[in-house]
């Protein structure tokens, strides 16, 4: 009888512990990010799509600051993976390859719930938002990341991660649409696929 009490209790107290939802794989967004390698806040749409590996970012540009703003393409559904930089005020493109696995915008499997909280007020109702928050560290590559996600829908609300390679980058998610409103957003831009073959000979 003890044995059995013990493990309903502990079945109980199981039960209890927060399981990571599932967010979506893919969506668009309007995003403020942090990057404390740039030194800057800038802000962005983001095309996100975690089946194929890639994600698409195209910055505002500022006209009142004169640093650069990019429209930035990464596809990583093979290794190496490729980059596509385009330079939105100097029109030059760069691209690289990309040695390092996709990180995807979701919980990972083995982080640790941090708690809940309410975005806004809980006074008046469709007032505030129920949000989870998410760490995880992954000591052996000196990473970090906290994360928070509505408790409905499992969308991204932040996302901060840090790690050797990085520094410290912090992304806020506004106005997520399900979905892709249009593929060809990852093709990369003309300007990073050089110019046309010539014209076969006569």
């Amino acid at each position: 009888m003890k044995v059995l009490l013990l493990l309903l209790l502990a079945a109980a107290a199981y039960g209890q512990v927060p399981e990571p939802c599932r967010a979506p794989s893919v969506f668009e967004s309007n995003i403020g990010m942090q990057d404390s390698t740039r030194g800057s806040y800038v802000r962005a749409k983001l095309s996100y799509d975690r089946y194929n590996m890639r994600i698409r970012r195209i910055e505002e540009v500022d006209e009142r600051m004169e640093k650069e703003f990019f429209d930035v393409l990464y596809l990583l559904n093979t290794m190496p993976g490729k980059e596509y930089r385009f330079n939105l005020r100097t029109k030059q493109c760069v691209t690289r390859e990309l040695n390092y696995a996709f990180r995807p915008i979701e919980i990972p499997p083995n982080a640790t719930h941090m708690g809940d909280f309410t975005i806004g007020t809980k006074g008046a109702p469709h007032e505030g938002v129920e949000v989870s928050l998410w760490g995880d560290r992954n000591r052996e590559e000196g990473a970090e990341w906290v994360g928070s996600f509505t408790s409905t829908g499992c969308v991204p609300v932040s996302d901060m991660f840090y790690s050797n390679r990085t520094g410290r980058v912090t992304t806020e998610f506004f106005d997520v649409t399900l979905g892709i409103a249009d593929a060809n957003v990852f093709i990369p831009p003309r300007e990073c696929m050089g110019p046309p073959p010539p014209p076969p000979p006569p």
